[in-house]
């Protein structure tokens, strides 16, 4: 089975590339300029142009789009990225002259916070509270209303492991013994290690009988910051001081630092949709369907994994 993949040459396309060149697939990478990739094929392909990309397609069996934006200093710029190229992905799709499977990589963010009490399920309304959020949810509507061909929707939720960079300032900040938490709730979530979310997407694509269904995709546990925090200070050997900063001081400085990103013209990580999030009641999808149609029930294995990634971050001088 030959299986492409948008956005190969980032932090999850590229663990998609290796697992499944593991597990005997043909993975293709997708990718907008040149990228050397041991025993991978890699074709360049123009996200703009639907008629190069069907020509990329002519031989693929599943299309894994999974390219896009995750912060931006403007909503154009966002919803250039994730909505028209998944706008032009689609179109593409539907010129190939021969069936494929396109499954699409969205957000949690699409559909919104939840509590724990409440966790979030494929089939609630979405209620994005970032531009991030919105454009996920508004390509997830693309990919619903204009496919002509097979398709599946995958929402993975914090995803973390070797080659990220988001969870990386946690790790620094853990390094230097110091955690910071905003407000003195504590927030519950979900995660995904990377080489779970690969996991998770082979589990699907198995599967025949689930074509058009939307799947949230996490590791089936629930979290807070302290218990990751804690996972952490354990894979450094070190305890941390955790400094509460209050919900208004935290709302000044993600602010600030927006506006500065702003100025520069360049995307901050710490910005206003940021600082929603974080400050949201928590991050909780139910895990029922999945486990149900895909028999996802993975092992709880946040300790090693978080080791796995911090021996990756130590190898490589990240930390």
């Amino acid at each position: 089975m030959k299986i492409a993949i948008t956005g190969a040459n980032g932090f999850v396309g590229s663990t998609l590339l290796t697992h499944l060149h593991h597990k005997g697939f043909e993975p293709l990478a997708f990718v907008r300029k040149p990228f050397r990739l041991n025993s991978i094929p890699v074709r360049i392909v123009d996200y703009s142009n639907p008629n190069t990309l069907s020509r990329a397609l002519s031989d693929v069996d599943v299309l894994i789009h999974n390219a896009g934006m995750t912060k931006s200093v403007s909503r154009g710029e966002m919803l250039a990225a994730n909505v028209g190229i998944t706008r032009n992905v689609v179109q593409a799709v539907n010129q190939a002259k021969h069936p494929i499977r396109l499954i699409y990589i969205s957000s949690q963010a699409a559909s919104g916070p939840s509590s724990a009490q409440t966790p979030r399920r494929e089939s609630d309304a979405l209620a994005p509270i970032s531009i991030y959020g919105k454009s996920k949810a508004i390509a997830e509507r693309v990919v619903q209303t204009q496919c002509s061909q097979a398709w599946n929707i995958v929402r993975p939720c914090s995803v973390y492991g070797p080659g990220d960079r988001d969870f990386l300032s946690l790790f620094r900040l853990c390094n230097s013994g110091f955690s910071l938490q905003i407000g003195k709730k504590e927030r519950p979530l979900n995660m995904i290690h990377v080489s779970q979310l690969a996991d998770f997407l082979l589990h699907l694509i198995m599967n025949q009988q689930v074509m058009g269904e939307i799947f949230f995709a996490t590791d089936n546990q629930v979290y807070t910051q302290a218990l990751i925090v804690d996972a952490i200070c354990a894979a450094i050997g070190k305890k941390s001081r955790r400094l509460i900063v209050p919900e208004a001081l935290a709302h000044l400085a993600f602010g600030a630092l927006d506006g500065w990103g702003r100025l520069r013209s360049l995307p901050s990580a710490m910005n206003l949709e940021k600082y929603h999030e974080l400050s949201a009641e928590g991050w909780v999808a139910d895990p029922q369907k999945a486990q149900g149609l895909l028999g996802w029930n993975p092992p709880a294995m946040l300790p090693e994994l978080i080791c796995e990634t911090y021996r990756w971050y130590r190898e490589n001088s990240w930390l």
